[in-house]
Parts: C-alpha cells; structure tokens; sequence
C-alpha cells in the first residue's frame, strides 16, 4: 500500500460486501423491480450497484436518522413508570455514499453530536456507523453543483473507505480512519497494492471530476459575504414564495436540514415518544402555545430559509449549509433553483 491507498477488483468489492452483509446491517446501492436505484439493505451482494450515484433521499435519512425516529417508550403500571430507548443502535455500514452525503453526515456530526447538549440517539447510532463512499467521476445528474459550494465531487476527510472507479474493473481505495484500516486488515486478499501508473490514473480521474460538477457563475464566497450586510433581492423573494406551494420537499430531501418536532403517541397501553423530521416553510413549523405564529406570510419563510442555509448555518458552524447535491431543485414541482438565489447574491 502506498499513502494509505490500495486497489480492489470489481470481485473483490463483492466478496467484501458478502462478507459485511453476514456481519453487519449492509447498505448499499440496488434497483428494484421499477427501475429505481436507492439505498437498501443487502441481502444479495451480486445485486448491489458498483457506480457512483446519488439517492432520491440522503442516506443521513434513510439509514441514519429516519424522518420518523423512534426514542423512547414510557408506560404507567401499578402506580410505577417504566421507561425504555427503542433503538437497538446496530453495527451498520453505508456502501457507495456519495460526497453530498458524507457532507450531510458530517454536518449532523455538529448540529446533533457537538452542541452544548449531545444528542444521545444520534451519537450512539454515529458510533456503529461505518462510511464507504464512492466519489463522483461524472455528476449524477445535471442540477449537481458540490465542486462549486467546496463539497466534492471527491472527499477529503470524514470517510472510512473511499473508492474511486478507475474504468479498467478497478477502484483506488483511500484508507480514511481506523475503521477502513481494520476493513482493510481482516479481509487478506481482497485488497492489493498500488502502483505509480495506478496513481497517475486516479490523479487524472480525480482532475478531470472536480471540474463537472462546478457552475462558474456560483460564486460562493462573494455571495456569503453580501448576504451577510445585505438584504436579499426582495422581487427574487417576491417569485420564489409566489411559485411555492410549501410541499416541504427541498427541506425533507436536504441532507443539511435537521429541524424536528416531537410527539408523544398512544401505542399498545403505553406512550411512544418519536421525533418528527419537520420543515420551516410550512406555517405550523412556526405555530406557538396561544396559536402565534411569528412567520405568518410565505415570503417570511421564505427569507428565512435561505438565511438559515446560507448565512446563519455559517455563522454557527463555519461553513454555508447547502452541499450542492441539487436535491432542493430535483425534488421541487415548480423548479426553485437556489443556484439562482446565490448567483443573484454575487
């Protein structure tokens, strides 16, 4: 191995995979009988995808912490209460992540894991979490734009394992923590060397990629910084809040977006208390005991939204909230691009 990299065959990824689905919760890219390729748990190796690809939804949602989440359940019997967690917080290994993703992660990493008050649930699924990602060669689709926010298409820290396919049945592997480390040292055999020639390939690769993915006209930097002593384009707002119909989708398909609510439930004689994945642009996110509701008007939410992603996201954790994964457009029925917001910022 040469600088914590190594090499694989697309058969010795398979193998591996067999090998982890026997020993862990194993998720991986697969199509369903529709044609529909996401992340799901692993029965067959043989059926898992081995290319780059970005899901519908991010894997923080999916296999991380759902948009429902189970906590705790507590129930009154003989004049006691009882209360249980109802998570079991399994061994579990994501397979074919993209950056966008491990970005979202990281991000929950801050917003749940290392504020003043740690988020138990979160962290102990964090702890059993293992991150194999696969970096983007080419843009999943046309509205990807990471390499313009500084997300990807290529990871820098925060993975286990990444791969990168170099187009002859083989992937480079870079060894990014301990827990690659032990991937790599308990599968002899599966894991090969790499040359200078291999290297001078991925280098190219790696070149070629961090250029697809990147709209010249985003200026990230400028546009922070204006936002930031600035009011945003009031007709911009004006089109956006009048086009939206407040479906919530751009913040249920954000990888970034972490707001919740939490409800008690009555379930089988005791009560289930579960967290809600929840959106600032409808108007009962805002609602108040008394029935106030601060951000009555659609526009107001609206502005919000973007200070919250671009502004004050930076603010309290260095760095904007969106990861250009372009989900917010994918998911969108009238077609809001916040590439358009930051182009009108700079």
């Amino acid at each position: 191995m040469t600088n914590d990299k190594c090499q694989m065959t697309n058969e010795g990824i398979i193998k591996l995979l067999d090998k982890l689905k026997d020993e862990v919760n194993l998720f991986a890219p697969q199509t369903n009988e529709y044609g529909d390729t996401s992340l799901a748990q692993v029965k067959d190796a043989c059926n898992v995808q081995l290319k780059h690809f970005k899901p519908v939804m991010p894997a923080v949602r999916e296999v991380l912490f759902g948009q429902v989440k189970k906590m705790l359940r507590y129930q009154k019997s003989a004049g006691k209460t009882t209360v249980a967690t109802l998570d079991d917080f399994s061994e579990t290994v994501i397979f074919g992540l993209p950056t966008c993703d491990l970005e979202g992660i990281l991000y929950n990493d801050v917003f749940y894991g290392q504020r003043e008050f740690p988020d138990f649930y979160y962290n102990r699924a964090r702890e059993k979490l293992t991150l194999i990602t696969i970096a983007c060669v080419t843009p999943p689709n046309k509205n990807c734009f990471c390499a313009s926010m500084g997300h990807g298409p290529f990871a820098t820290k925060g993975f286990d394992l990444q791969l990168t396919d170099l187009g002859n049945g083989r992937f480079m592997v870079e060894v990014g923590s301990s827990k690659g480390e032990k991937i790599v040292s308990l599968s002899p055999g599966l894991f090969e060397p790499v040359g200078q020639n291999e290297i001078a390939a991925w280098e190219k690769i790696k070149q070629g990629a961090e250029r697809l993915p990147r709209k010249d006209f985003i200026k990230k930097d400028q546009a922070l910084e204006t936002m930031g002593r600035e009011p945003l384009n009031e007709e911009l707002l004006k089109d956006i809040s009048n086009r939206c119909i407040s479906c919530g989708a751009c913040n249920y398909t954000c990888p970034t977006c972490a707001c919740f609510n939490v409800v008690d439930l009555e379930n089988q004689g005791g009560v289930v208390r579960q967290r809600l994945l929840d959106s600032c642009i409808f108007s009962g996110y805002w609602r108040m005991a008394g029935g106030h509701t601060p951000k009555p008007e659609k526009i107001q939410r609206t502005r919000n939204r973007y200070f919250c992603k671009l502004v004050w996201d930076k603010e309290k954790f260095g760095d904007s909230g969106c990861v250009g994964c372009g989900r917010c457009l994918d998911s969108c029925p009238v077609d809001i691009d916040i590439k358009e917001v930051i182009r009108s910022l700079a």
